[in-house]
């Protein structure tokens, strides 16, 4: 990813409209068949874009018996279609909060650092208030955490409706900007604040935009539904600003913009320049899934 370019682009952080290497498609070895693509992969990839290597059976072998996947349906006792932290639109269920993870290890269950990359882990998608949410996740991770969890990634129809409400507003609180509502528009780009405002355009490579320090830094990513006007009519909060959100697109589509974005376009930000395997420290995700149907 080189934003050489576009000079414009920098003083922005080239945030959602950075040109990319990243493959088109591509085959997860963990994740389910339903979400690999057909595309056939560019002659070069960018670092971070690669199938990582199997885990030998020696390291494998700590893991056996344990179960991942943990079917929200097989918990649910309520009449309601979702379970309490999704929340039913019509045809079909979506969390009120962007997501997190938990990670299934031999000592037990136990929350996913955020900031960290899930990678092969196994992992767990879950979505809850007062957490800092995932984030430096690719779309097929975010694809596998939910199907972990008996859900799925979101259409780009769905995640567009959730947002917009049932008014079909720009914004999930309405017609009007408020700056102050949701996380977005940083003053200073957090690429700068941790790099330097001098820094060379080499801090807008893969590696240094999946810094764990980037979002460790004050006034980055919000705990998920701390922001009490950032919501909308269905009660689902942080769709715009805070962290990008990946769809089910397998060539490579976020929305609703982040906390270091411009987010005047509310609902109707989107990014469709990178791959599905892309990732970096402002994208995130919420999971959506058929309703319970006994």
């Amino acid at each position: 990813m080189l934003c050489t370019l576009l000079a414009a682009v920098l003083a922005a952080g080239c945030d959602g409209i950075r040109p990319s290497t990243f493959t088109a498609g591509w085959s997860d070895p963990v994740a389910s068949a339903s979400v690999s693509a057909s595309a056939a992969p560019e002659p070069e990839s960018e670092p971070g874009s690669e199938t990582p290597p199997t885990a030998t059976e020696e390291e494998q072998a700590p893991y056996q018996g344990l179960q991942v996947f943990d079917d929200w349906r097989t918990h649910h006792t309520s009449s309601s279609p979702c379970p309490a932290e999704m929340v039913f639109i019509k045809d079909f269920c979506i969390d009120r909060w962007e997501g997190s993870l938990v990670e299934v290890t031999p000592e037990g269950v136990k929350p996913f650092p955020p900031t960290h990359r899930p990678e092969q882990r196994r992992i767990r998608a879950v979505s809850r208030p007062n957490v800092m949410p995932q984030s430096y996740i690719a779309g097929h991770e975010a694809q596998r955490a939910c199907e972990m969890a008996g859900k799925r990634s979101c259409t780009d129809g769905e995640w567009f409706r959730a947002c917009e409400g049932p008014k079909g507003t720009i914004f999930p609180y309405g017609t009007v900007l408020d700056k102050e509502a949701c996380r977005g528009d940083r003053k200073l780009h957090p690429m700068h604040e941790l790099y330097g405002e001098n820094a060379g355009q080499e801090i807008w490579m893969v590696e240094p935009m999946n810094n764990p320090a980037i979002n460790e830094q004050f006034d980055t990513v919000a705990l998920t539904g701390s922001l009490p006007k950032c919501v909308g009519p269905w009660g689902i909060f942080d769709m715009v600003g805070n962290l990008q959100e990946w769809t089910n697109d397998p060539a490579g589509t976020f929305r609703g913009g982040a906390y270091s974005t411009n987010n005047a376009l509310g609902c109707q930000y989107s990014t469709t320049v990178h791959g599905f395997g892309y990732h970096d420290y402002s994208l995130g995700f919420r999971c959506c899934s058929e309703p319970f149907n006994p």
